[in-house]
């Protein structure tokens, strides 16, 4: 199918939007969202399908109020990506899906489903999953230049699961004096609340600000061990998959979604407490035979079940059933105006 991708975050073009070019569909990315520059590409390329994913600043502005208007004209299917659920379903997924009126909402969190087809709105379960071309596996030969690492923005403006597992991993290593590099918005504009809330502090110099999504891999492989916060206890990050995927050791917190997941000490590490987490670093950077073995067997099992390919191939035919009923409802539509028309003018 011919879709247009409208978002400019590269962790989704070069997720879902390569793994849809990957198995076929001809994608036109759009990274303005100017909304004449969005309808002169729409002119253009002619597609069949929109895709939106998430939210950031550019998609509260009120000009994306004639999103539907545009995709009635143009006769687009509209498909909404919800990778914000279930912890922000009320304050971020609902009000956008309300807005943008998408034809099929796709949605990280399962229970999630049921919320958008009880508003009529046709709904199915895609979680994050691992885009092969963007994370080539881990080799003995890669040098690791980092003792422990962790990428992610601070996210702590609302009080989720993801301060615990900061309670957890990050900062009893901190507080220990560890080294741990940190790459991500807002850790050193957020230095006197990280030490009045959490009593740890990262130093500027393991501080190193935004990292570009096709860089992440490298951080991965140069780094011993990484660093696995979670934001939910019934869901993982997109970022667990790619760790998990490229062959790196991930320390993660102990949730019930993990060890549904993965297997603790085979494929994963996973720890309950900052002792657990001081313990097992401590371990684990002395041996590097261990760290491989794992790191082999994680990607192994991201391959085999957690691919954005594999995911995708078994959605789809729901996706284009929809598809493919909203077509012949329009026609349907069109056919009955056109024939409207011909008994007035007789």
């Amino acid at each position: 199918m011919k879709i247009f991708f409208l978002n400019h975050l590269s962790c989704y073009i070069n997720s879902l939007a390569d793994a849809l070019s990957q198995i076929g569909h001809k994608i036109y990315y759009q990274t303005s969202w100017n909304m004449k520059e969005i309808e002169a590409g729409i002119a253009h390329f002619r597609p069949e399908m929109l895709i939106t994913v998430g939210i950031d600043k550019p998609m509260f502005d009120p000009s994306l109020d004639v999103l539907p208007e545009l995709c009635e004209k143009y006769s687009l299917y509209h498909i909404y990506w919800a990778t914000e659920d279930k912890i922000h379903f009320e304050g971020i997924s609902l009000p956008y899906v309300r807005r943008v009126k998408p034809d099929m909402v796709l949605t990280i969190h399962p229970d999630c489903v049921k919320n958008y087809r009880s508003m009529g709105i046709e709904s199915e379960y895609l979680n994050f999953a691992f885009n092969p071309r963007l994370f080539p596996p881990k080799t003995m030969k890669t040098e690791e230049i980092y003792e422990i690492a962790f990428v992610g923005t601070t996210h702590l403006e609302t009080k989720t699961y993801r301060y615990d597992s900061l309670k957890q991993l990050l900062f009893p290593l901190l507080q220990m004096d560890v080294r741990v590099d940190v790459w991500g918005h807002n850790w050193m504009e957020s230095k006197d609340f990280l030490e009045k809330e959490f009593n740890a502090s990262i130093t500027p110099s393991a501080a190193h600000g935004f990292l570009p999504y096709k860089h992440t891999v490298a951080v991965y492989h140069q780094s011993k061990i990484m660093l696995g916060i979670q934001n939910a206890r019934d869901q993982v990050t997109q970022r667990t998959f790619e760790i998990l995927g490229s062959g790196s050791l991930m320390l993660a917190s102990r949730t019930e979604e993990l060890e549904r997941l993965f297997e603790h000490e085979e494929e994963i590490i996973l720890s309950s407490s900052p002792e657990e987490t001081i313990e097992y670093a401590r371990y684990y950077l002395k041996h590097p035979e261990e760290r491989m073995r794992i790191g082999l067997k994680a990607r192994k099992k991201i391959l085999a079940e957690h691919t954005f390919e594999r995911h995708l191939n078994r959605i789809w035919p729901f996706i284009y059933e929809s598809f493919r009923g909203k077509r012949r409802e329009t026609h349907d539509r069109i056919s009955s105006f056109g024939a409207s028309i011909s008994i007035n003018k007789a």
